[in-house]
């Protein structure tokens, strides 16, 4: 910390109380014990600062090896000196390992009314959550990375907690239905590589925002009628022997209202059934934004994919990522005619459509052509070629110049390196 000037350190200390805590808030609690040099007056002033901020930042360079132990050391000194009440305690850094300290400052935050709390664990060994986390009644907002939760049999849920985050964390199906049940005012739930669960239904009337990211879960979306975005990300495809709920026709059922939605790697995959409907039960009216990856060696997921965009007439952006290999996804012709009849409907509010990782295939340009065709108010269709060869892009390129745009301000922007430019 720079020194600072007597004039300077003066009008600092005659800022309103309110102020001043506004202004320590924002700081690391590394930085904030720090102002305790500025003056005598500003000697105490850091031990009554109710925002507790630890990362990487706090633990000298020279600590090496040792950067777990000054961590705790720090973390100790901190809450053993503090005075007043503690409402947001976050701690996230690469150096810190399970210990039983980390339950000890969890009892002492529990007598505190905590609002906001992290816990990452970024050591390989998960760290086993107290009970005593469970009796944070004022919690709002609660992150935990690398641990193992069990609920207490006295859970009764957190009455206020709106936003629940949790990653690398190990739990059941039980204890995470349980969790997203019994907290009435939750908004916000993100999932990444959770480990347990391989069959969660989800219910919670009052969640907006949903992120699912990892290895394949079996999900069910039930009473989730205030959802506006959904993120599912599947980092493998589901096992054919995994039991599985979830498909085309009922993952969005419950789910009216939803306003944006994304769905990469495996997801799509896990949607696929026998005979994949033209469109869903239920028209997605809300649905302003769609983003998903689509194996193109797959028929049915082609299918599944144009079944989303026929139940969603009022897009204004589409993004699609391409993948698969060019020579095991020579569709059929017999197959490229029954996606072809599938595609029906306009979008005459899509405005920006986005395609990437194009292989040059007949029905990606059928695709390009009918969304073309179909999009009144289209202004900008980004398209990003997996085309290898800049005369088999080109070759590409006067294909799509050929097609019936029914937005006379739609430009096709293409991406590739060598053809970074308008047409």
């Amino acid at each position: 910390m720079e020194m600072v000037s007597c004039s300077t350190q003066e009008m600092l200390s005659n800022l309103p109380e309110n102020i001043l805590e506004d202004i320590l808030s924002r700081l690391s609690t590394r930085d904030v014990v720090r102002t305790s040099v500025l003056s005598t007056m500003w000697r105490y002033k850091w031990i009554s600062v109710p925002h507790l901020i630890f990362s990487d930042e706090c633990i000298p360079i020279s600590a090496g090896s040792l950067g777990h132990d000054k961590l705790v050391k720090i973390v100790y000194h901190v809450l053993l000196l503090h005075r007043g009440p503690v409402v947001t305690f976050k701690i996230s850094s690469l150096q810190l390992q399970s210990c039983s300290e980390i339950d000890s400052w969890m009892l002492y935050l529990s007598f505190n009314t905590v609002k906001e709390f992290k816990l990452q664990i970024s050591k390989p060994e998960r760290h086993n959550i107290p009970p005593c986390l469970f009796s944070f009644t004022q919690l709002i907002h609660l992150i935990l990375v690398g641990c193992i939760i069990e609920l207490p049999v006295t859970f009764q849920g957190f009455s206020c907690l709106k936003s629940l985050g949790f990653q690398k964390v190990t739990l059941s199906n039980a204890t995470l239905e349980r969790l997203v049940s019994t907290c009435p005012q939750l908004e916000m739930l993100k999932l990444v590589d959770i480990d347990g669960p391989t069959h969660i239904e989800l219910s919670n009337p009052k969640l907006k925002y949903l992120t699912i990211s990892g290895k394949f879960i079996d999900i069910c979306l039930k009473d989730l009628t205030s959802l506006v975005s959904a993120d599912f990300y599947a980092t493998n495809a589901a096992h054919p022997d995994q039991q599985r709920t979830i498909n085309i026709t009922n993952i969005l059922s419950s789910v009216l209202g939803i306003q944006k939605l994304v769905m990469q790697g495996w997801f799509l995959q896990s949607l696929v059934i026998d005979d994949v409907p033209r469109r869903l039960p239920s028209t997605y009216d809300h649905l302003k934004s769609i983003s998903f990856s689509l194996n193109v060696e797959d028929m049915k997921e082609i299918l599944v994919a144009i079944c989303l965009l026929n139940s969603s007439p009022n897009l204004q952006e589409v993004e699609i990522l391409i993948w698969g290999n060019r020579e095991f996804a020579i569709v059929p012709v017999m197959d490229l005619q029954e996606a072809k009849d599938q595609l029906g409907c306009t979008f005459n509010k899509l405005r920006v459509v986005t395609m990437s990782k194009l292989l040059g295939m007949e029905f990606e340009l059928e695709l390009v052509k009918f969304i073309l065709a179909n999009s009144p108010m289209l202004e900008r269709m980004n398209i990003s070629p997996a085309i290898i060869g800049i005369g088999n892009v080109l070759a590409f390129f006067k294909k799509l110049l050929t097609f019936k745009r029914a937005s006379p301000q739609a430009e096709i922007v293409c991406s590739d390196l060598e053809l970074d430019r308008a047409i």
